[in-house]
């Protein structure tokens, strides 16, 4: 009865560690939702922890992908080089990595470019790009929250509820056993 007892235990103290394994974005450069006024010539993505080799970036604008030049990762850090500096409009960074757990995970960061060329022309064109820039920006969000919703814990909450019904078990044949 007590290794019941003290298996139970073990696993029960073991669910944070195991909802906890995989490497998470900390932060970014650009960051989610950042509106770029200069030339931006790296894009820095930072984790939680380690990430392997094999992780990787696209920059994606209105659906198609920009190229990179490179693409390096560095520890808990990636980073990528665009070829050529990037144009006026809306970006979404799609990221896959493998963390030091082996798991792949993704996500996505959005941001926007804003370079002024001329002022006159900025005048012009400032109340069309307003409108399409709440437009972009509320599509990348809307993007964003989908693919967190359905990409970030389906592994973790298989293993909880199997960890619950395992200790429901346990407990029941524990209290089977006292009452005999």
């Amino acid at each position: 009865m007590r290794k019941i007892l003290f298996m139970l235990m073990c696993m029960f103290l073991s669910i944070p560690t195991i909802a906890n394994a995989h490497t998470e974005l900390s932060s970014s450069n650009p960051k989610e939702g950042e509106m770029i006024t200069e030339e931006h010539d790296e894009i820095v993505l930072d984790f939680a922890g380690a990430i392997e080799e094999l992780s990787t970036m696209k920059l994606m604008k209105d659906g198609e992908e920009v190229s990179l030049s490179q693409v390096q990762v560095q520890d808990k850090k990636m980073v990528g080089t665009p070829s050529a500096p990037l144009e006026n409009g809306s970006y979404i960074i799609d990221w896959t990595i493998a963390g030091e757990d082996g798991h792949p995970i993704s996500g996505k960061v959005s941001f926007s470019v804003q370079i002024e060329d001329m002022h006159e022309e900025k005048e012009a064109a400032e109340p069309k790009a307003k409108e399409n820039k709440q437009e972009n920006e509320q599509q990348d969000k809307e993007e964003v929250e989908k693919e967190n919703q359905t990409s970030s814990n389906p592994v973790t909450t298989i293993v909880t509820v199997l960890l619950f019904v395992i200790l429901g078990v346990g407990l029941v044949l524990l209290f089977r056993k006292k009452h005999k």
